[in-house]
């Protein structure tokens, strides 16, 4: 009888970190089928090769915030990216393409579940252009501008500006502790006070 009731608390325990980690695994489980991220420019469909990406992992979107499982990649001349067999093997995931702009807002921050790309696969929106790909099992979508974000036209220069000496900040004392940014509800007090 006390059996049967602590097996009922252990299954009670584990339905309600389910649900609170909003996650589709709980225990961590090894996949050894291939994920990959695949990256297309949204207005012509074309793979984006040597893009460098972000993968971020985790077990609950507290472990995506603290980037607790991250990894570096650049993608293959397929516009693809390999994931690590410890990445596939984490429930959610969040991509950021660097030095790139994304074709839906938002996308660096949005969790995805590895499952659902694992099973049907997922693309994320493009607000760039009309292109749209299938979804592929296993593989995860990402759309870009062409463009690199940080990459300007080399023009020739006419007039170089003089070099300004660089004025180093005064040194904080040793002891002196760093004020810490204001959060949101003291942000919306200092709002709501009358003046």
């Amino acid at each position: 009888m006390i059996g049967m009731v602590s097996i009922g608390v252990a299954e009670l325990a584990v339905l309600i970190a389910s649900t609170a980690c909003a996650a589709d695994e709980v225990f961590p489980v090894v996949h050894n089928e291939p994920i990959a991220v695949r990256v297309l420019d949204g207005k012509t469909g074309k793979p984006q090769p040597h893009t460098h990406v972000l993968l971020v992992a985790g077990y609950d979107r507290r472990d995506l915030r603290l980037a607790m499982w991250r990894e570096e990649a650049v993608t293959d001349a397929a516009g693809q990216v390999q994931f690590s067999g410890a990445l596939r093997n984490l429930p959610l995931l969040r991509v950021e393409i660097i030095k790139r702009h994304a074709c839906a807002p938002g996308a660096s921050e949005a969790a995805a579940s590895v499952e659902r790309i694992r099973r049907d696969g997922l693309s994320g929106v493009n607000r760039c252009g009309t292109n749209a790909v299938a979804d592929t099992p296993g593989v995860f979508t990402v759309f870009v501008t062409g463009k690199r974000a940080g990459k300007k036209k080399a023009e020739p220069e006419t007039n170089p500006t003089p070099v300004q000496p660089v004025v180093q900040a005064p040194a904080r004392n040793v002891g002196e502790k760093p004020v810490p940014a204001l959060t949101e509800n003291e942000m919306d007090e200092i709002v709501s006070e009358p003046i």
